[in-house]
This record gives C-alpha cells, structure tokens and sequence, in this order.
C-alpha cells in the first residue's frame, strides 16, 4: 500500500506503508520513501527503489490525501496511478503549482545509444539534480558527467550550469574511465618483528635486510585485500550478458515494444542470463534473501521489458524462483571449490547430531557483508596463526597502535572463521584476541563486517530519531506509560546529552515490550556487581556510589565473562555491545531482540527491507 505525503518540485512524493501503529486510537504509518516519475504513455507514476532507503513515521493527520494506493504491474514496471487530485502545498501555505514538462534527448557514450527523457515537473534547479534525474531514469551504474549542445559553437559543452538547458534540447552523457591501478612505494623504518602499515587503504610489506624497506600499494589489489564483499545495492544493474544474447535480447524489446509480444527464452539463453544474474548477485552475497531475488528479477524485466510472464501478478515471479534454484546450484559449485562461506555448511563440517545439510546454516542473518571472507592472497591458516601470536605481543607494547590495526586487518579472515566455524567461548576467545576487545578496534571490526562505521552511525541516526520517538513514547498510556513518563522526565531534567540518550534508549526498550532493569543493572560497588556478573548471559551494569550522578564504572557482560569495563557512558556500552554482537556473532539475547532488531534495522538501515 501506497501513500502520498510531500512533493517535489510540484509532484507528490510517494510512501510505501511498512507498518501501521496505533497509539491512542491515532494511526502512524511507518514507511519507505520511493522514486516516482511521470510515465506519459502509461498516464501514471513509475515507482522504484529509493537511493537512501530512509525509514520515516508519519501521522494520519500530516497525510495531504488519506486515500490509499495500491501498485500494479505494466511490463514489469511498478506503476501507480493517483484517484483524485492532490492539492500540496510549501510551508508558507501556498499552492505548488507544476513547472512546464520538458524533453530531452540524452546519447551515451560515443552515440550509438540515445534516449528520450521526459521530466514531467521542469528542469530541476541545479545540475547536480539534473545529474542524479537522468542516473535513475537510466539505472546508470558507472559515474559519468554531462554535456550540452551549444548553439553557438553547435559542439557539445560541460554543463555546468542548467540555464544551458532548454525544452527539446540534447545531452550527451560522458562516463569516467575507471581509475588504473597505480603503485606507490615509500619507505619504513624496520623493527625487530614487522613495521607499521601506513594509512592507506590497502598495503603490503616486504622485509629486508638494509636500512628502508620499499613498500607498494595499490588502489584494487594487494596481498592483504580481503574485505572483497559488498553491501546490496540500492538499484540492482543487471549485468551485461554474452553478446549473442544481449543481441537477441535487443531484437526481443524491439518486439515487445511494437507488437507487446512476451519472449519465452530457450534452455541455453535462459541459462546464460541466470548465470550472468548468480554471478552478480554472489559479489553481494552468498545466501540471497526472498526479497533481494526478487528486486533481481524485478531488474531483469525491467532491463529487458520482453522478458516480463503472464499469469502472475507480479510479471516476475517465474524468474524470482529460478535464481533461487541457480543460486542453489552455484553454492554447491563453490562448496566443492572450498569456499569458506560455503564449506562451513557442509555435512562434514558440521557438529555430531547436526547431519541434516539444511539443519543449522551457518549464514548472515544480521546483514553481514564479510561474514566468512576469504585468507589474503598468500596466506595460510599457519602463516596467520603466527600473525595472531606476534599480535600477542604487540599489544603490549606502548603507543603501538598502527601494528596492532594492520595485523588486526590481515587477520580478520582467520577470525572470522574461528568465531564461525568453532563458536569459542567468550574467556578463550579473549584470551587469544585481546585487541578486538579495545573501543577502536571494535569499531574497525564492525566496519569490517558489515561496511558501515559503528558509532558514528549510531549516534547520528538516534539523535536524528529523537524527535519523533518522544513523541509517540510519550502517548503511551497505562502502567508502561506512566515507567517511560518518568524516564523522559529525566532526560527533561539533566543537561548530559549522554544520559538523555541513555533515558531515551530506556523508554524504548519499555515501549517493546522489554524490560530495561533485567539488561541495564545498577550497583553501588564492585564487591555486589561481581556475584551477579557470572550469571549474566548478556547484558550491561553499572557502577554509581551513593549520591554520585556519574558512574564509576560501565561495563559489558557476555557468557558471565566481563568483556569490556571501564567504558565512558551506558549509552557508549550499548553501542560496543551491539559491535561485539557482529564481532563474535551470538544471536540477541531474547529479553532484548526487539531493541536490537530496532537498532540494526531501524538505526543502522541494516536488512532494513523486512521490519522485525
């Protein structure tokens, strides 16, 4: 279900309802904001994927039209059409009207491609817009920068300013070459075990006997690259098949667009494009969800439109069940490669009592992007037990900072797949790789993991939040209501922007239904939090002396082991559990798996498809 709320440049801006509340009888949609243009031919809008994926709440009463929309499918396009006229209107309550529609013709590349593109609304304000208008409307996937035809020089010119656009004028769209691999070398002084990786974003190091050693680094490859996985995209570019095929293909849309026949491909063109579709989609992941097969297929017809199957209602479905059968056959391809990711699933890896090869996958189930990841090119498994040791002893040393974060770095496939494979326990682990436990390393290592930095990120999106989650915490009533009222009187009556986010973070945690004591526990010294520490299997305790406002100690509990103390804030605590979460990968503890899968989903936009 579809609604309207907001505009730009005088069009409605379409919401995709996620989820419904209802908090005192008043309605608030939780929803996903979607592209939509103008498709004259079809007299609706075209919906697709919105670049952000942002996540919003909206009240019924902020709604310009109530009215609820359904999409349908054309051609394996997402169409929607308004019911009746929607008057929106600015901030200062004045009418938007519609700018003149206008048409482009936009060539790519070296002119044996053009298009036309309709902008319904105008010519947007500023070529940036301009830019970010035509890489939707095209699924443009490598950066390119644009040009116009001047009519002076009748040559094509950089656009850098959109005065220089007019109705039925031309665009020439001029992609930027890939960057070419280059090297770089610099010298390090050497030390007694390895020296220090500078800041680059991927090196190597060579040893040697003299006085400097040359090091290389390189923008795409090195020896200890392995972080080589991506997070899902926001638009799936459907890759370019066999030229054989594309030809077909061409000749089919052509078909299509004339007469509206569907095309039915062979055996062997539909095994190329799976084969070309498993292979992208495996540079993302290896276990694709139910709805990332479908944004797949839904690509797919959309790319090639001939493509599209009648008797569903989607257009796709036929497709959507057939690269979840080829991305089946590809991971057993891979297993029988030795594919870390794969190889841990199977028969013979798995524990006594497990022999089922479907009971208990080993899989990313947090959106993980570099869940098992691949050794460094040239390493071992012995090699990178020896990192781990000579690891040991850099880490204590002083102000070693820069060997602790490159060995770190090497070694994060070795530990990967230990956390993985072996499910060690938390003391063990610790024991052998006491780095990941400090704050800067966490982070790196949940960078590692799912690509996105941990606090930063956090603390951003739960400020941004804020706002609008006091106001629906605040309108809960009964006796939940009057324990998050006085928490909220609280974050009210201190100026710690800290213990605001902390009482803010409880009040959450009361509205899901959980219960924040029995997770957050508070104690007045250390001799009464340790007897309870060795039960704890999750959680976070403080330590506040008598009439002390800041605690004296803030720490997190795994598996009855304390795994981190001495930590700034509650709120910071949370923040290196949720890290430590990925890091060594138990599943949220049931007491908290709401507030975790509203962190995960919600605040760090991870797997944010599918709410809860």
């Amino acid at each position: 279900m579809l609604i309207v709320h907001g505009s730009s440049d005088g069009l409605p801006k379409f919401n995709e309802i996620i989820q419904l509340c209802i908090v005192k009888d008043n309605p608030i949609f939780i929803v996903r904001g979607v592209c939509a243009w103008y498709r004259e031919h079809y007299g609706g809008f075209e919906l697709s994927e919105s670049p952000t994926r942002e996540v919003g709440l909206i009240e019924l009463g902020d709604l310009e039209d109530p009215y609820p929309l359904v999409e349908y499918i054309v051609a394996g396009l997402r169409m929607v059409i308004l019911k009746r006229f929607v008057l929106v209107k600015d901030q200062d309550r004045r009418c938007l009207t519609m700018s003149n529609p206008a048409v482009l013709w936009v060539i790519f590349g070296d002119g044996s491609d053009s298009r036309k593109l309709h902008m319904v609304s105008g010519i947007p304000k500023t070529v940036d817009e301009v830019h970010d208008l035509v890489k939707a409307s095209f699924q443009l996937h490598q950066d390119f920068r644009l040009q116009y035809m001047d009519s002076d020089f009748n040559e094509f010119m950089n656009l850098t300013s959109v005065s220089e656009i007019q109705n039925m004028g031309t665009l020439k769209v001029i992609y930027t070459p890939l960057e070419e691999p280059y090297i770089s070398l610099y010298t390090v002084e050497p030390t007694a075990s390895s020296s220090p990786v500078p800041n680059t974003e991927s090196s190597s190091l060579a040893s040697s006997s003299s006085d400097a050693t040359l090091c290389t680094s390189t923008p795409h490859s090195s020896p200890e690259v392995h972080t080589s996985g991506l997070s899902w995209p926001l638009v799936f570019v459907v890759p370019k098949f066999s030229y054989e095929a594309e030809l077909e293909l061409q000749q089919k849309n052509t078909e299509f667009e004339t007469k509206g026949t569907y095309f039915n491909p062979g055996p062997k063109l539909k095994g190329i494009i799976l084969n070309g579709l498993a292979q992208e989609m495996m540079k993302y992941t290896k276990y694709p969800k139910d709805y990332q097969c479908e944004e797949v297929a839904a690509a797919l017809t959309k790319a090639h439109p001939c493509l599209g199957q009648l008797g569903c209602k989607s257009g796709f479905s036929g497709w959507k069940q057939s690269l979840k059968y080829k991305m089946q056959n590809y991971r057993t391809k891979l297993g029988r490669l030795g594919h870390p990711e794969i190889r841990v699933n199977s028969l013979k890896h798995k524990r006594e009592g497990q022999g089922k090869s479907a009971a208990h996958i080993k899989k990313p189930r947090k959106a993980e992007v570099n869940y098992i990841p691949l050794h460094p090119k040239g390493e071992t498994e012995d090699s990178l037990e020896s990192e781990r040791i000579a690891l040991l002893t850099e880490v204590a040393k002083r102000d070693n900072e820069a060997v602790i974060k490159a060995k770190m770095e090497k070694t994060f496939s070795y530990r990967r797949q230990e956390v993985v494979n072996q499910r060690p326990r938390i003391e063990d682990f610790k024991n052998r790789w006491p780095a990941l436990f400090e704050e800067s390393e966490l982070n790196a290592e949940f960078l590692r993991v799912t690509t996105k930095p941990l606090r930063s990120k956090f603390l951003s999106q739960f400020d941004n939040f804020t706002a609008k989650l006091m106001q629906i915490l605040q309108s809960k009533g009964g006796v939940k209501g009057q324990r998050i009222k006085r928490f909220l009187e609280m974050a009210d009556s201190c100026s710690d922007i800290d213990l605001r986010r902390e009482c803010v973070l409880r009040s959450l945690v009361v509205y899901l239904n959980e219960d924040p004591d029995a997770f957050f526990t508070e104690y007045e010294s250390t001799e009464e939090a340790e007897g309870d520490i060795t039960a704890t299997v999750m959680g976070i305790y403080s330590i506040r002396s008598q009439g002390h406002q800041e605690p004296d100690d803030v720490g997190v509990v795994i598996e009855g082991v304390k795994v981190m103390n001495n930590i700034s804030t509650v709120i910071n605590a949370f923040i290196v559990l949720f890290g430590l979460i990925y890091a060594l990968d138990p599943a949220y503890p049931d007491s908290m798996k709401c507030t975790f899968e509203f962190v995960q989903k919600i605040l760090m936009n991870l797997d944010g498809h599918k709410l809860m």
